[in-house]
């Protein structure tokens, strides 16, 4: 994986800075060493702004990546749907998705007719079933 190589070799800079920030602390504890403890603590500082801006700089930079990356396997994904799912799997979605609205109290964007509300449809606008795909129970109400 190309992106793997990415997040390994960030992983090692702050490996690095965490083994330096060791030692400097090392060397700060040391007694009659003669060192300025006040030093350590500066360039300890230092090497935490440094490591900050670092992954700063990458985080911003990968997460432009990885969108793109989300967006076009977004869009493979719709691909691979829209030739694999079936109106069973698509009427199993729906009823989850609102469902999920239902729990988080939103209204309904999708109804489901029972069999004489179809019926009842059918009669007032006289489609048949080939004009309209099949065997549809499903109606898409428009939210203002």
């Amino acid at each position: 994986m190309q992106k793997a190589h990415l997040y390994e070799a960030i992983l090692l800079v702050n490996r690095g800075i965490d083994e330096v920030v060791r030692g400097l602390e090392r060397l700060k504890r040391a007694k009659d060493s003669g060192l300025d403890p006040a030093c350590f603590d500066e360039k300890m500082t230092l090497f935490e702004i440094h490591r900050a801006s670092l992954n700063g700089y990458f985080c911003n930079n990968v997460e432009r990546s990885e969108h793109r990356d989300a967006a076009r396997f977004e869009r493979k994904h719709r691909e691979y749907e829209k030739n694999t799912l079936d109106e069973i799997q698509v009427y199993q979605d729906l009823r989850a998705v609102e469902e999920r609205r239902r729990i988080e109290g939103k209204p309904p964007k999708v109804r489901f007719f029972t069999e004489e509300e179809q019926q009842e449809w059918e009669r007032q606008y006289r489609r048949s079933h080939e004009d309209v795909g099949g065997e549809g129970h499903l109606v898409t109400e428009r939210q203002p």
